[in-house]
């Protein structure tokens, strides 16, 4: 039988990692994927102690975590080795990618300024992306033979990578002019890992949010970005809630033939910036990301 998470398997023992664990959209995913009677082991940058308190809000039981530096490699390997000690012996069926960051600077028209940001961003969201994705990819695939690199592809489903991605990653926006492009990447590498680990058995989808009330989203910027989505969302025009993430995520998972496959979840934003409004979108912005 497929190992899956729907209410008709709610006793099948399965597991994921989830990275970004303890923050909003990676905390309801996990506490979804409990509820339905699975093992989460969440990744994040908590120090232990707090981030041990934080998922055991979630479960006592089958809630567990590691501090882990997703840009990092080592860190990333080294964390999902430790989940593969602590979740029961073969029970690692994916992941969800939620981890990144989104830092801003002041408006100005110097480009190179943005640059060493860019650096960062690329570190994280993007290598960080590709290693997380990797590192759990061969956590699964470890669970069974190793018959060499021209294996016979599989026909039972192995496991299930959800990546999270943006609207603002098509098109990219003036103001998310490096988190936009690195969000871009993550579209690519979730389409490489699918064909990549087709014959693994293993599907590689994606999530595009809007604008999420998350630890990601500073309270300061919601007056901001509820004004751009007042002026390009189709319907409805408000902030995502991250259970309306999570649902989507939890179909992604659970539904065997979603495969390379990003799911956008905005209301129907048309994200550019609006040059030719009242307003000059340089001066509402609060900062360029």
């Amino acid at each position: 039988m497929t190992p899956r998470i729907s209410s008709a398997h709610i006793l099948y023992t399965i597991a994921y990692i989830i990275t970004g664990g303890c923050g909003g959209i990676g905390g309801t995913v996990a506490k979804s994927i409990i509820a339905k009677g699975g093992y989460v082991v969440s990744f994040d940058i908590l120090e232990t102690e707090a981030g041990e308190a934080k998922v055991k809000t979630y479960h006592p039981e089958r809630a567990f975590y590691f501090k882990c530096n997703i840009a990092d490699l080592d860190s990333v390997v080294a964390a999902t080795a430790e989940a593969l000690k602590v979740i029961p012996k073969g029970s690692l069926f994916g992941a969800v990618h939620c981890a990144a960051i989104a830092p801003g600077r002041q408006w100005n028209n110097k480009l190179v300024d943005s640059c060493k940001t860019f650096t960062k961003v690329l570190e994280v969201n993007v290598f960080g992306t590709f290693a997380v994705n990797a590192a759990i990819a061969d956590a699964i695939n470890s669970q069974y033979p190793d018959e060499g690199p021209f294996a016979p592809r599989v026909t039972e489903e192995r496991g299930c990578i959800v990546n999270i991605a943006s609207v603002v990653a098509q098109p990219v926006p003036a103001r998310c002019l490096t988190y936009g492009v690195s969000k871009s990447a993550v579209l690519g590498i979730t389409q490489g890992m699918a064909d990549f680990l087709g014959p693994s058995g293993i599907r590689v989808n994606s999530v595009s949010p809007a604008v999420v009330a998350s630890g990601l989203m500073s309270s300061d910027r919601l007056p901001y970005f509820q004004g751009e989505l007042e002026a390009g969302v189709i319907f409805p025009r408000r902030i995502t809630h991250p259970d309306e993430i999570s649902d989507a995520i939890l179909f992604l998972l659970e539904n065997s033939m979603m495969n390379d496959f990003n799911i956008r979840v905005d209301g129907g934003w048309r994200g550019s910036s609006n040059w030719g409004g009242p307003n000059d979108p340089r001066k509402n912005a609060l900062s360029l990301e």
